[in-house]
């Protein structure tokens, strides 16, 4: 998508599209029988390209498409940079945030409409309509294939490091896929953040923050996965597991990050990541910095996915009754009734008390509106849990320290579903 966009233009939108789709079905037909090429990527561009120049003088019989006389059309070289120029064509000022962030998960990553909806806890219908308007408008307005001029880059690249963190937990944690996880969605973004901290115009500390985030969470993917595929939490985790190399870039880029005023919310979810890294086990993780943590980034970035991470860092420090209060407390009742990963949080208090019957409750409404397999088979296995036995409580008591309870809770929470992400 990007290098034929960058050779032929935004105005042939459309086109490039099916033409990449047509090369995708070519690939499905020939590659079992024929075999996996050399450069896989160089040929689906080049028999995307073909597809494309065909569907083009078809379009266009009288207009030229290149200046060789003989009409020869070379297909466009692979640049390392592209994906970016199509992620910064996607975030042009003419567009809303929002058409934006829609705009360039569905062109450049391939996200669909309903990933994308599921990830802003929003309307599949009303994404798809978001995302149509968008390539309109782009195609009306002629906007230049480039990176833009260093005074527009702020603005987007705010927007970019929203995709590309987006992006990296779409991979983490797929949606809609029967993988317990995307390795190369997480490989391109990670890839991508790479290439904005290492070119001048765009190594912001903003950058460098996201970075860290990323590389925190990459470092745990070799402890992520059981033997048979399914999703290990990080209280089931074996920590000497995660990657060193990818901890030690993480802390590096962190470091970086602080080198000037700006403090976006990036920073701080980096920095909540980094305590998780730095405790020895779970229980024994810093949890009143990470709720402090959690109260500066409310106020910087206010959502419910904040909220809910919030409430339970709450209850690892005083208390499955102190995170139910605080859960009780977010104004977003209605959403807050369908989002899964709100729900199953409320079935993990509950039955940390000893509330089975409410736990039970939530935990079938949260597989009502869970859309991943994978975490569908973790709310199931939840619900084993509770016909089975009788999950631990997670009451406070005055003779019983913080991580003793953290340790008691954790014996349950070890077997729910994955929380929401950081």
């Amino acid at each position: 998508m990007a290098a034929l966009t960058r050779r032929f233009g935004v105005q042939h939108f459309a086109l490039i599209e099916n033409a990449v789709q047509d090369a995708y079905v070519r690939a499905l037909e020939r590659w079992p029988t024929e075999g996996l090429p050399a450069e896989p990527e160089h040929w689906l561009v080049r028999v995307a390209h073909n597809a494309l120049v065909d569907a083009l003088r078809r379009q266009l019989p009288t207009e030229a498409l290149d200046d060789h006389p003989d009409g020869r059309v070379d297909p466009p070289e692979l640049e390392t940079d592209d994906e970016l120029r199509l992620i910064f064509l996607c975030c042009d000022p003419v567009l809303t945030r929002a058409a934006q962030v829609a705009l360039v998960l569905n062109v450049t990553f391939g996200l669909s409409a309903r990933q994308i909806a599921t990830a802003f806890i929003s309307d599949e219908r009303t994404v798809a309509q978001r995302i149509v308007r968008a390539k309109q408008r782009l195609r009306s307005e002629g906007i230049r294939f480039d990176v833009p001029e260093a005074v527009e880059l702020p603005g987007r690249l705010a927007t970019i490091l929203d995709v590309l963190y987006i992006v990296f937990s779409e991979g983490y944690n797929p949606t809609i896929d029967d993988a317990a996880l995307d390795a190369g969605l997480c490989n391109e973004a990670l890839r991508l953040v790479r290439l904005l901290t290492e070119t001048k115009q765009t190594a912001m500390p903003a950058a460098f923050a996201l970075r860290a985030l990323l590389c925190f969470h990459a470092s745990r993917i070799p402890a992520r996965l059981a033997d048979d595929g399914s999703v290990l939490l990080m209280p089931e985790q074996d920590r000497a597991r995660w990657d060193a190399t990818l901890l030690s870039e993480a802390f590096s880029c962190l470091n970086e990050a602080g080198s000037g005023a700006e403090l976006s919310r990036f920073h701080i979810e980096a920095a909540i990541a980094a305590c998780h890294a730095l405790g020895s086990t779970y229980a024994t993780t810093d949890w009143p910095r990470i709720v402090e943590l959690y109260e500066i980034l409310r106020e910087r970035a206010p959502s419910l996915v904040i909220d809910v991470n919030r409430a339970l860092a709450i209850a690892m420090q005083g208390g499955a009754k102190a995170g139910l209060d605080e859960l009780d407390a977010i104004p977003e009742r209605e959403v807050l009734s369908r989002y899964p990963y709100a729900l199953a949080a409320y079935a993990d208090l509950h039955a940390s008390l000893g509330n089975l019957m409410e736990a039970r409750r939530y935990l079938t409404r949260a597989l009502q509106y869970q859309p991943s397999p994978t975490h569908q088979a973790l709310l199931r296995r939840k619900l084993a849990e509770l016909d089975r036995d009788t999950p631990v409580g997670f009451a406070s008591r005055a003779d019983e320290s913080r991580d003793d309870m953290a340790a008691r809770f954790e014996s349950y929470w070890t077997r729910g579903p994955k929380t929401p992400r950081l």
